[in-house]
């Protein structure tokens, strides 16, 4: 920033002098740059067709996420959003754009969501119970608590079939000393003609 000096000092009322004055006004157009950018909505994620894409903004009272019709920029559905996570936000489209996960994060690891595309409509499709992965304890350790459970997309092998993965962050104690260990699973999920879901296979990462 570059400072204009002008041969003025503080009146004795105690307002300003026009040096200070130019120089409140420069911090405040800043300030006012910087909120209206943090503002600025980001559409990202589109589907493999171009039709559809995610949708997020965040202000100084948080979040808010939707995935959109591209042509009309209409909300097709709003999503859930923790707060003012955004950054990480994020869709994984099915390949035909018929199917689409949807990744939440929050402040201890994250959730998805499935929507099935019906027309120009999306509708959710109820997940069945995700198995988390175990850290066993130790000889001598105990486990003091979970501290991040994370269940994100990661790519559709078909339509029908949707891979996760499940991180999973415990923290545990021995003595005096904690520790934090974790898994990671990867949990395949198939959806049969009438959208139920069922979890096909599940596979430890080490």
């Amino acid at each position: 920033m570059r400072t204009i000096w002008f041969p003025y000092r503080r009146s004795k009322s105690g307002g300003y002098t026009p040096r200070v004055k130019i120089i409140v006004a420069i911090g405040a157009l800043v300030i006012t740059s910087s909120l209206q950018a943090d503002d600025k909505e980001i559409i990202r994620d589109k589907s493999p067709d171009g039709k559809f894409a995610l949708q997020v903004s965040k202000d100084e009272q948080g979040g808010s996420a939707a995935i959109i019709d591209l042509k009309s920029t209409g909300e097709v559905v709003t999503l859930e959003i923790y707060q003012n996570y955004t950054e990480e936000s994020h869709l994984v489209w099915s390949k035909d754009s018929q199917r689409v996960a949807y990744f939440v994060p929050d402040r201890r690891g994250g959730s998805t969501t499935v929507y099935f595309r019906n027309g120009s409509k999306f509708e959710e499709v109820p997940l069945p119970e995700i198995p988390e992965c175990k850290n066993v304890a130790k000889e001598g350790e105990t486990h003091v608590k979970t501290v991040e459970t994370t269940i994100s997309p990661q790519k559709w092998l078909s339509s029908d079939t949707l891979v996760l993965k499940v991180h999973l962050g415990d923290l545990m104690e021995k003595g005096e000393k904690q520790q934090a260990q974790t898994c990671t699973q990867i949990v395949t999920i198939a959806f049969d003609s009438s959208h139920k879901a069922s979890v096909e296979s599940v596979k430890e990462r080490k």
